[in-house]
């Protein structure tokens, strides 16, 4: 894809910001802004994206709820694309660092719809995932209320955002499989949840080639075509496989606080209408619930676990921590 358009990725130094700046790269975009306060892992993406001879990676070292300090970086780049995958993703961590994980994704969110106004033709794509769909976790929750900003916060902008949900994508950093290779490699028995548990489980490379393409249609709510739900036992099952070994150390821990057995891309109340894109059926969706997000944005701020649960269960009666 040949474009003389700025492309800003925030959170460019994650799993998918990252792979969507090489994928953007391969295609032919030049100016592509990294933005991301991990200074040592946007410095190791730049490195490993000119070694493959994209030299013209530009990371921007960049807490995104300093607003001064993005108002800055907008002004002057004016970026015409968007791409927000900031967000704190952990279930597990979400539920230990219940308003840190509220603040950080909406207070990020909320800034980068606030500075993308210098440039009033652009377009904001939107990370969301699987487990904002009757959140059970705080993580979820989060997401749930980045979409509720997204469609509501800025009305003269809807023309122009997209949110794009999908399910659990390989090896991104922190995930089960990568975890579960740390441990073979160092002779451990393999952390196992619950084998009956089901996840969608797509390779980051076709979750990056799908948001791309969702860009070719009109602004709206996407969900990926995530293929067929695996259950940890297959996952498990697959990852031995592959290292041509039969049986091998497991310890079971169950299901982890605001972990679901089987995640949901869709709100019953959705209507789909489905999308060809390549070989794959993209499903745009209209009648999405939306909530309040600023109460929980404003308690968040005074960072009392207690009373951001407190508000986060008002919201959602199904949340579990």
């Amino acid at each position: 894809m040949r474009t003389d358009k700025v492309i800003l990725i925030a959170g460019g130094a994650g799993s998918i910001g990252s792979a969507l700046a090489e994928c953007l790269a391969k295609g032919g975009a030049e100016d592509i802004l990294l933005l991301d306060k991990d200074e040592n892992q946007l410095e190791f993406t730049r490195q490993r994206l000119e070694e493959q001879g994209y030299p013209k990676i530009l990371p921007l070292v960049c807490d995104i709820r300093n607003l001064v300090h993005v108002n800055r970086i907008f002004s002057h780049w004016q970026p015409d694309i968007i791409l927000n995958c900031c967000a704190h993703k952990h279930v597990v961590s979400g539920q230990r660092n219940v308003s840190e994980t509220i603040n950080n994704n909406l207070q990020t969110l909320l800034n980068i719809l606030k500075a993308r106004h210098c440039n009033k033709d652009s377009v904001l794509v939107h990370v969301s995932t699987d487990k904002s769909v009757e959140p059970t976790s705080v993580m979820g929750a989060s997401k749930m209320l980045c979409e509720s900003m997204v469609r509501t916060e800025y009305p003269q902008t809807q023309d122009r955002n997209y949110i794009i949900r999908f399910g659990n994508v390989m090896n991104t950093n922190g995930s089960v499989l990568q975890i579960w290779d740390r441990q073979f490699r160092e002779g451990r028995p393999l952390t196992v949840t619950d084998l009956k548990m089901k996840r969608w489980m797509l390779p980051i490379s076709d979750a990056c080639d799908q948001i791309l393409r969702v860009l070719g249609f009109d602004a709206g709510t996407y969900i990926l075509d995530m293929g067929s739900m695996f259950s940890v036992g297959d996952i498990l099952e697959k990852f031995l496989s592959e290292r041509d070994v039969k049986d091998y150390p497991t310890k079971f821990l169950g299901a982890k606080k605001g972990e679901k057995e089987i995640e949901k891309l869709f709100w019953e109340c959705e209507q789909r209408k489905t999308f060809k894109a390549g070989v794959r059926q993209i499903i745009k969706v209209d009648n999405s619930p939306t909530f309040n997000y600023s109460r929980p944005l404003t308690v968040s701020g005074n960072f009392d676990d207690t009373q951001t649960l407190d508000c986060l269960s008002k919201i959602f009666e199904g949340l579990r921590a």
